[in-house]
Parts: structure tokens; C-alpha cells; sequence
């Protein structure tokens, strides 16, 4: 495959802000290049990205096999970002790898005890437990999370759709308090990465933008605005 070109824009934002962390999602390039475009983020010095949904029983996204393989090549460091309505059979088959962040959807947890529960799961496999918060959710409802969880991902659109990002939710990565990192997720490019820096996220994950030259931009492919192969569309990051 032809490497991904990093787009020099936002990869100078982000050397603009000391101790900002940035993200490559892998879903948003074809399924064929995702392993090599991982070892490339890596390389770079960034992080991995890696979306697994699960809707009605069906696995997309990114495959389990390549987080596996990931895990078992030590290739990283990879953040896991669980979307599906249903979570422990996939917290279980995540947390049984090596991986240093596993990201969920607060919207999945029926309770309060639920996302400390997975939380503590989490944590015990030796990961990292961030939450993911979806910009239609109260975000009051959300704080009392802040001292069960590591981190906090805010998503500018919904999880699992396409589309531009909302900015102004980036303000909610400023409110989680000095104690608890905080980063955006989904439609993050060159011009609104400067404001979600400034929001405070000190966490970033960028795909289609990011990774300008990949193979999978064109149409049809998971990092288009078209549907994916499955007839589902990807978050447009």
C-alpha cells in the first residue's frame, strides 16, 4: 500500500501545544491498509485509534482479529473505542489484550455502578478506562463518572455517523477539572483543531483528515463520506 501522507496542518497544531496527544483512526482507511497504516501512526509517534462496533449482533469497523494482532505485535500505543449497545462480552474480549486505553460509550451503561463496574474491569487487564460521552447526552449527567473513570472522550458528532463536527461541544473537554484528561473525537481537522486544543483536550483522534493520502478516500471505501462496504457509514472523522 502506498503509506498515508500526515497532514502537515494538523500535525503543527498539535506541535503548537505541548503535552497534546494525537490519534490516528484507523477505521477511517480500508480494512486492507489498517495494519500498516497503524505501524505507520506509530513510527510518527502518535497513537491508534481503534473503533470495534457491534450493531445487532454484526461486528464492524475494526475487526477484533486486527486488535489482536496489534496487541500480539506490540504495536502501539492503541486506544480501544468499544461502540455497541451491548458491552461486556466486548469490554471481556477487549480486556483480554494488551492495549493501553479502552474508550466505552456512556450511553451503553444503564447506571452509574455500571460505569465504575467496567471501569475497574478495565483497569484490572492493565488498560487505561476512558468514557466516551455523545453530544446528545446531558452532560450533568455525566460528571459524577469523573472520579470512577481515567478519561474523558468527547465525541463531536454521534458515534457511529457522518457528518461535520459540532466545535462548540469541544468546550465540555474544558470541564472535567485538572484531575481528569480529556480529548475530542469525530470530525477533528485542521480548522477546528486549534479550538479544541484551546477547549482543553488534551487528546486528539483525527482520520480522514489526518490521513490525507490514504488509499481508502476513495468512494466507497470506509474513510469516504460513502457507505461502507457493510452499507453502514463510519463516524466522519
Amino acid at each position: 500500500m502506498r503509506y498515508p501522507t500526515l497532514n502537515p496542518a494538523i500535525l503543527a497544531e498539535i506541535a503548537r501545544h505541548p503535552g497534546a496527544t494525537l490519534a490516528g483512526s484507523i477505521y477511517a482507511v480500508a480494512e486492507a491498509d489498517r495494519l500498516a497504516t497503524a505501524e505507520h501512526l506509530v513510527h510518527a509517534g502518535l497513537w491508534i485509534h481503534a473503533d470495534v462496533i457491534m450493531d445487532d449482533l454484526t461486528h464492524w469497523g475494526v475487526d477484533l482479529s486486527l486488535v489482536r494482532t496489534l496487541s500480539e505485535r506490540r504495536i502501539g500505543p492503541l486506544d480501544v473505542h468499544v461502540i455497541a449497545p451491548e458491552l461486556d462480552g466486548l469490554i471481556s474480549e477487549i480486556c483480554a489484550q494488551r492495549v493501553n486505553r479502552i474508550t466505552f460509550p456512556f450511553e451503553s451503561c444503564p447506571d452509574l455502578d455500571a460505569v465504575a463496574d467496567i471501569a475497574r474491569r478495565i483497569r484490572s487487564s492493565g488498560a487505561a478506562a476512558w468514557l466516551a460521552v455523545a453530544p446528545g447526552t446531558d452532560f450533568a449527567e455525566v460528571r459524577p463518572c469523573f472520579e470512577t473513570i481515567d478519561g474523558l472522550l468527547v465525541m463531536l458528532i454521534e458515534p457511529g455517523s457522518t457528518g461535520a463536527a459540532d466545535p462548540a461541544l469541544a468546550a465540555r473537554a474544558g470541564q472535567t477539572g485538572p484531575g481528569l484528561p480529556s480529548g475530542v473525537d469525530g470530525g477533528v481537522d485542521a480548522a477546528n483543531l486549534g479550538a479544541c486544543l484551546g477547549a482543553g483536550a488534551s487528546y486528539v483522534v483525527s482520520g480522514r483528515a489526518l490521513l490525507s493520502s490514504s488509499s481508502s478516500t476513495a468512494a466507497g471505501s470506509p474513510g469516504s463520506a460513502s457507505s461502507t462496504a457493510t452499507g453502514r457509514t463510519p463516524k466522519g472523522r
